[in-house]
């Protein structure tokens, strides 16, 4: 919807009770094609059918690709042992929908082992996960929008606590970027530590707390020459300098698709069918192939 009039929209809904951000790393010796290709065609379509997950968006990520600006004496791209290259977020409106949804979704994580090599879950609770601003138009994506898109995962420096880095994104970092004319969208991620309570068998859950993230930053700028004037503003400048002062690490992922699978409890297209199906009904717009009638088709019936 890139040429669509874009409406200013923030969160008005209720609050979900917990936001799971997992960065994944392709399983050792897998293509990064073949990886892709598991991820969005055949794992895909477990997640959406479970009970209780409300919401799930997928984002294919590339560290190479990014073009988030640096800034000095702050790392930008993880260390190779460390980068990953999807990440899923799934956010739960209740805690009764995640005791349900941990109950009934064991097929899913037996099918880790399959593609990944880790999968990290930082869980962001109640209100620590926000949109901001969203003037995108497009609160489910389904990967075809042109927009600039970045995850920006950070990291505190040993001597800011968790606490003032909280303070920092939340009265600082996050306004600063929501009032700039180039930013469609800001959506912030708080994490807790990690901890294990998702089970994948042959896949690594955890990480030294040295190398774990304590936030991210969801951020979609119109287009590369609109990133290049916020990277020029004085607005940045001086943003940067703070950022420099909390942040031992901003590794900024570069989103190079974002789908959507699941929307406020609707499996999508692509949730139920695949990303390649849902993407050659688009390309063909063949615009039957959307209805529920026929999604329900795919479905399984009680």
């Amino acid at each position: 919807m890139t040429g669509a009039a874009m409406t200013t929209r923030s969160d008005t809904a209720d609050v979900d009770v917990l936001t799971l951000v997992l960065p994944l790393r392709a399983k050792d010796g897998l293509s990064l094609p073949d990886f892709y290709d598991y991820w969005l065609n055949a794992h895909v379509t477990l997640p959406p059918r479970f009970p209780g997950i409300s919401s799930i968006w997928l984002h294919a990520v590339s560290f190479d690709a990014q073009t988030w600006p640096q800034i000095a004496a702050v790392s930008s791209r993880p260390a190779a042992k460390d980068e990953f290259h999807g990440v899923p977020e799934a956010a739960f409106a209740t805690s009764d929908g995640l005791a349900a949804f941990q109950a009934a979704s064991g097929l899913q994580m037996d099918d880790g082992v399959n593609f990944l090599a880790e999968q990290i879950a930082y869980a962001s609770l109640d209100g620590h996960t926000r949109t901001e601003i969203d003037r995108t138009d497009e609160p489910a994506p389904d990967g075809h929008d042109t927009w600039v898109r970045h995850l920006l995962f950070l990291r505190r420096r040993p001597e800011v606590t968790v606490e003032a880095l909280r303070r920092f994104i939340v009265e600082e970092l996050v306004p600063a970027l929501t009032a700039s004319p180039e930013v469609l969208k800001v959506r912030r991620h708080l994490f807790e530590p990690v901890e294990v309570t998702l089970d994948h068998p042959g896949v690594g859950m955890w990480k030294p707390e040295d190398r774990q993230y304590q936030a991210a930053v969801e951020v979609v700028v119109t287009d590369a020459a609109g990133l290049a004037r916020l990277e020029g503003s004085k607005m940045w400048t001086t943003l940067a300098s703070s950022v420099a002062h909390h942040c031992q690490a901003v590794h900024a992922a570069r989103v190079t698709r974002c789908i959507t699978t699941k929307s406020q409890g609707r499996i999508t297209v692509a949730g139920v069918r695949g990303v390649a199906a849902a993407d050659v009904i688009h390309r063909l717009g063949a615009d039957n192939q959307r209805q529920p009638a026929v999604s329900a088709l795919f479905l399984p019936t009680d």
